[in-house]
């Protein structure tokens, strides 16, 4: 004998796709559902996630189209709507729900607090970007006889004279020793600089 499937007050929405009908469930208010089938929980993010893969994988044929009732359950309908087959259903006020509910805000005041420091971190850095192109421009600009500030070019710094590297010996253990340390790394000792 075939299990008969519940029965929703359906409202005429029709929408093309699963992430459509989702969005039109949560304005029912429902942040929570249960698989129709198997009854495995699904919070909003998982049911999104879920909803966006099964759009790309599985297109509605022709004439089908999902459906969403008062209370949020969402169903796929061959075009009749007495002959949808429920998808999800609101999951039902539980213990289990109401920690998911609660995960589900942790989770986004968490988010939200990673957004708001990725955003300050933005923001400073980009003043402080913007603060030091102003003072490089400010350097640049000097005054002519009249006052008013002219840019001169930057000239771009000139290398150092480079200087032969000759090793030298450490007077107490004869290891050498690169020029410009100050101690010898064989034994530690001070490095007289003659």
């Amino acid at each position: 004998m075939e299990q008969e499937q519940p029965r929703y007050a359906v409202v005429p929405v029709h929408t093309p796709s699963l992430t459509h009908a989702l969005s039109i469930a949560m304005t029912r208010g429902i942040m929570v559902w249960r698989d129709a089938e198997t009854g495995t929980p699904f919070s909003l993010k998982e049911l999104f996630e879920f909803s966006k893969r099964h759009d790309r994988e599985h297109p509605l044929k022709e004439h089908y189209f999902y459906m969403v009732t008062r209370e949020g359950a969402i169903g796929i309908s061959p075009g009749l709507e007495w002959l949808t087959t429920w998808m999800f259903i609101p999951m039902e006020e539980c213990k289990e729900r109401d920690f998911m509910l609660m995960k589900m805000r942790e989770d986004l005041m968490t988010e939200r607090a990673v957004r708001e420091a990725v955003d300050k971190a933005v923001t400073e850095g980009l003043a402080r970007e913007k603060a030091a192109k102003e003072q490089a421009a400010k350097e640049q600009a000097v005054p002519v006889g009249d006052g008013s500030p002219v840019s001169t070019p930057v000239e771009a710094p000139q290398p150092a004279p480079s200087t032969p590297r000759t090793l030298k010996f450490c007077t107490n253990c004869g290891a050498k020793v690169m020029p410009g340390n100050k101690f010898c790394t064989h034994c530690g000792k001070s490095v007289i600089i003659n």
